[in-house]
């Protein structure tokens, strides 16, 4: 018996793909939460890992276009949203188990990542209403997909992640009430820290995106908590497929 990856794009339903993009937003609010407590220290390679493939993915998402019916079209196997899915799950079951401590992820809190990404669900729909923004978006990632050329494809390059920083200020930055992210106060004092951070949001920001052309809202979301942890667990289970 061997274990290979598993490769779904043809094995996911609607619920799943939906489910897959939710989570993909709760990695961004993980990882924003993660940079802000002690920079990139605190994230580690797995860390540039996960958000390398969110910026991948939020670079291939147009406002306008057409979406991919299938999430992982934007990425290339479900291991670049584990930690997404750790996170969503998390988020649903711990303010619910009577034994939190037992069979969950030992992240150091699940409330401020769940604010973060709650939040971004609710500014996206806002930044894609006004086409002011669109458009600044738009052009924000035709920019940034000529500039990684010149960066030998580094996805996490500084001025890659200063242009994605700023498109999130130019953005979701300009509405009310912002995100405020808690974390160490030094840290907040370097740009490269910050613009990390921000960058971090606006892959949230395309990943609700993601959702939303997906059909999620968050009425859906609030009222169907259980099939929502189904769908998460099924997904985490098809990371591996045992021949």
């Amino acid at each position: 018996m061997t274990e290979l990856p598993f490769q779904p794009l043809q094995t996911l339903n609607v619920r799943q793909n939906r489910a897959l993009a939710l989570a993909a937003v709760f990695q961004s609010a993980q990882l924003t939460h993660m940079t802000a407590l002690s920079g990139r220290q605190s994230t580690g390679e797995n860390g540039n890992f996960y958000l390398e493939q969110l910026i991948k993915a939020s670079l291939n998402i147009r406002p306008q276009a057409k979406p991919c019916s299938q999430t992982l079209d934007y990425f290339n196997q479900l291991a670049d949203i584990s930690l997404g899915l750790k996170t969503l799950e998390s988020s649903i079951t711990q303010p619910f188990n009577p034994s939190p401590k037992s069979k969950l992820p030992k992240f150091s809190q699940t409330k401020l990542p769940m604010s973060y990404a709650m939040a971004l669900l609710h500014l996206e729909k806002k930044v894609y209403s006004n086409p002011k923004f669109v458009e600044i978006i738009e052009k924000s990632q035709q920019k940034i997909l000529q500039q990684l050329s010149f960066f030998d494809n580094n996805y996490l390059h500084p001025s890659i992640l200063a242009n994605l920083a700023q498109t999130y200020v130019d953005t979701a930055g300009q509405i009310n009430p912002r995100i405020m992210v808690k974390g160490n106060a030094e840290a907040f004092k370097d740009s490269s820290h910050t613009n990390r951070i921000r960058a971090s949001l606006f892959t949230g920001l395309q990943m609700a995106h993601l959702w939303r052309q997906s059909g999620g809202s968050s009425w859906s979301m609030i009222f169907t908590k259980r099939k929502l942890l189904k769908d998460i667990q099924d997904l985490a289970r098809l990371q591996f497929q045992v021949v």
